[in-house]
C-alpha cells in the first residue's frame, strides 16, 4: 500500500509502498478514509518520531480485517478511534487511560499511524460514526475530543467568557465548543488575519491579533474567568495567567515541547488554577460523535483544505514552515 514516510531528511515526508498491516490479537485493520494533520504532527516529524514512521492519528476509516479476539465489528464498519495502544491490564488501561499506561504507544509514533491507505487500531479504542457524518467531518472527531476533554477539566459553565489564545485547529475547536457548550463572550487571539477570520465565522465574538490582547482586554468590563491557551509557545502560560479573571482557571492544550517558565505572583495574587490536559476520555469521543451528528457543531466547517496522499509530503512541508489556515485534511 502507499503511505507517506518521514525520510532521513527529517521533517520531510516522502511517498513510499510499504506493506499492509495485519490485524494481531484485538485488533482492526481499517481502510483510512480521512486523517487529519495534527499541529503534534508537525512537532513530531520535526524532533521526536524516528525516520521510517508513519505519522497520522486524526484517523477515520472502515473496518477491512478483524482479528482474533474481536467482537461487535463488522467489515465495513464506520469508525473513529483514540490512536491509543497500551497493556490492557493496567490501572490506566482499566480505567479507560490507556495513555498514561507505562506501556503507552502512540499511533502515527510508536506505531504506523493514518497517513497511509490502511492502519491498524485498537478495537476496543474504537467508536462507531452515524450515517450522517460523512466524508472529512469524520476526522474532525478526534480534535474536537480533544477540546472538549479541555473544556471539561477547566469546568466551564453556561455564561462564562472565554478567551482562547491561538486560533490553529485546535483553537478553533476549543471555540465551536465553547459556543456549542454556552459559553459567553468568547475572544480568539490569533495572529493570521485569515485564521481571525475563520474564527470570526464559526461563532467567536473578536478575533484579535496577538499584539493588541492586553489594550481589547482592557475594554471589557471584567477578565475572562477562563483562558485557554492552544499554541504550546513558551510564554503563553503565562500570558494567560496575566488575562484571567480572580479565581479563574487557566487551560493548558498547546503541547509545549521546549522549557517555559510563568511569574508565580500573578497565579498567587489572583488564586488562580492551571489545567493541563491533554487526550480525551470515551465520553469526549461520544460527546463529540452526538453533537456533530445533532448539528450542535458542524464540523465540516473547520476543514478549509483536503490533500491526496501524493500531494501531503509537499503540503506538510509547507506547513512544518508556516501553519496556516484551518484544518487540512488528508484524503487517501
Amino acid at each position: 500500500m502507499q503511505a507517506a514516510v518521514l525520510t532521513d531528511d527529517k521533517p520531510v515526508l516522502a511517498l513510499a509502498e510499504i506493506d499492509d498491516p495485519s490485524p494481531a490479537h484485538g485488533e482492526v485493520v481499517l481502510d483510512v478514509t480521512a486523517c487529519g494533520i495534527c499541529g503534534s504532527d508537525l512537532h513530531l516529524a520535526s524532533q521526536l518520531a524516528d525516520a521510517g514512521a508513519v505519522l497520522g492519528h486524526e484517523i477515520a476509516g472502515t473496518v477491512a480485517e478483524i482479528g482474533a479476539g474481536v467482537d461487535g465489528w463488522r467489515v465495513g464498519d464506520a469508525v473513529v478511534g483514540r490512536p491509543f495502544f497500551g497493556c490492557g491490564e493496567c490501572r490506566f488501561c482499566r480505567g479507560g487511560r490507556a495513555d498514561h499506561c507505562a506501556s503507552f504507544e502512540l499511533v502515527g509514533m510508536a506505531r504506523p499511524g493514518g497517513f497511509a491507505e490502511r492502519t491498524t487500531l485498537r478495537a476496543d479504542e474504537l467508536f462507531a460514526l452515524p450515517a450522517s457524518i460523512t466524508g472529512t467531518e469524520q476526522a474532525l472527531i478526534e480534535p474536537l475530543a480533544i477540546a472538549r476533554r479541555a473544556l471539561r477539566r477547566v469546568d466551564l459553565s453556561i455564561g462564562e467568557d472565554v478567551t482562547i489564545l491561538g486560533g490553529g485547529p485546535i483553537g478553533i475547536a476549543a471555540l465551536v465548543w465553547s459556543r456549542a457548550m454556552g459559553a459567553g463572550h468568547i475572544v480568539i487571539s490569533e495572529p493570521d488575519a485569515a485564521r481571525r477570520r475563520l474564527a470570526l465565522d464559526l461563532g467567536a465574538d473578536a478575533a484579535v491579533d496577538p499584539a493588541d490582547i492586553g489594550a481589547y482586554g482592557a475594554t471589557r468590563d471584567t477578565p475572562p474567568p477562563v483562558v485557554l491557551e492552544c499554541t504550546g509557545r513558551p510564554g503563553l502560560v503565562d500570558v494567560g495567567m496575566q488575562l484571567t479573571d480572580v479565581d479563574g482557571r487557566v487551560g493548558v492544550i498547546g503541547i509545549c515541547i521546549s522549557p517555559d517558565s510563568f511569574f508565580p505572583y500573578f497565579g498567587i495574587a489572583k488564586e488562580l488554577d492551571i489545567r493541563f490536559s491533554i487526550f480525551y476520555g470515551a465520553d469526549d469521543f461520544t460527546d463529540t460523535i452526538d453533537a456533530v451528528a445533532a448539528g450542535r457543531i458542524d464540523a465540516s466547517r473547520l476543514v478549509t483544505e483536503t490533500v491526496d496522499l501524493p500531494g501531503l509530503p509537499g503540503r506538510f512541508g509547507e506547513l512544518v514552515a508556516a501553519a496556516d489556515g484551518g484544518k487540512v485534511v488528508l484524503v487517501p
